[in-house]
């Protein structure tokens, strides 16, 4: 335990291997508070931020050095939650002393991005501790303990570790979507804003579908925030979210459950997508047009009925 915090990054997953393996249920809550505490991801990430810096330099052999420096990190750090995966599926005793050891941790401050993908991992792997993982979540969602900047580091920081729990992720962020506490909500649009922007086609797929079954669902609330969560993708992500217009589309078949102002949003949405590239005559500006057409129509109708 003692060698954890100057341990090299490629030995690191030996060394957390050989110090779960050997926890005993007495004292795993002990142990696991301590490596926990010892485990610092913020250094793992610095040779992302050389070949920020080395992309600058025109020098080939620099930019495969950094490159490579990436490549043997992100590998590490694969390893090393393949590593904690193994014991969380397979000994008991982790699984729980790591909950309780995230549990008991009071300070705002001290709450790293390592929690966050430990809860994420536990949820994913463990069917027993899933709920409990889930609670634990929440409460520090509530408490102000995870807040989106920590949530986002992580998404795009290690993004490879996190893309293994996409299934989780999408169920817990369709769940906080549903909560009654703002904070659990707005971290739950959050996790779909980020999951879109870093994972791969698939997972932005699923991300899409997930979103127009929210506003599809007649629930006023996670109408709303799904509407939201859609807008900004459309502002950020315009190029990406146009491969899946055609499922924001079918939204147009259930404008009858929205009122004027979600109509509004809609409608700022599809026309973003439809007009972004200026394709004169496409299938979904046409769309677009026509639905216009009708529902100003209708509301014409209605005003003079």
């Amino acid at each position: 335990m003692t060698i954890v915090p100057s341990v090299k990054l490629e030995d690191l997953p030996v060394v957390v291997k050989f110090i779960l393996h050997n926890v005993k249920a007495a004292n795993a809550v002990e142990v696991i508070s301590d490596l926990r505490k010892n485990l610092d991801l913020s250094s793992c990430v610095l040779p992302l931020q050389i070949v920020g810096s080395q992309k600058k330099l025109k020098s080939q052999v620099q930019t495969s050095s950094s490159t490579s420096q990436v490549t043997t990190s992100q590998n590490c750090v694969k390893l090393l939650f393949d590593v904690i995966k193994l014991a969380v599926r397979f000994q008991k005793d982790v699984s729980e002393a790591w909950i309780k050891a995230i549990e008991n941790t009071t300070s705002v401050s001290d709450h790293k991005v390592l929690d966050l993908i430990v809860l994420l991992l536990i949820h994913s792997t463990n069917t027993k501790n899933r709920k409990q993982a889930e609670k634990v979540l929440r409460s520090k969602i509530r408490l102000g303990c995870m807040p989106e900047q920590l949530m986002q580091n992580a998404f795009q920081d290690h993004s490879m570790v996190i893309r293994d729990f996409f299934p989780s992720i999408l169920v817990l962020a369709q769940t906080f979507l549903h909560a009654a506490h703002p904070a659990i909500v707005s971290f739950g649009s959050c996790m779909y804003k980020q999951a879109f922007a870093v994972f791969d086609s698939y997972c932005q797929q699923e991300v899409v579908s997930a979103l127009v079954t929210h506003v599809c669902s007649g629930n006023e609330a996670e109408l709303d925030i799904a509407l939201d969560v859609l807008t900004d993708l459309v502002v950020v992500h315009t190029s990406l979210l146009m491969r899946y217009a055609t499922f924001v589309k079918t939204i147009l078949d259930s404008t009858q459950k929205l009122n004027p102002c979600q109509i509004r949003k809609l409608f700022y949405i599809l026309s973003t997508l439809a007009f972004s590239q200026r394709q004169e005559g496409s299938y979904i500006q046409d769309k677009v047009i026509l639905r216009i057409s009708l529902q100003s129509e209708n509301c014409f109708c209605l005003r003079h009925a």
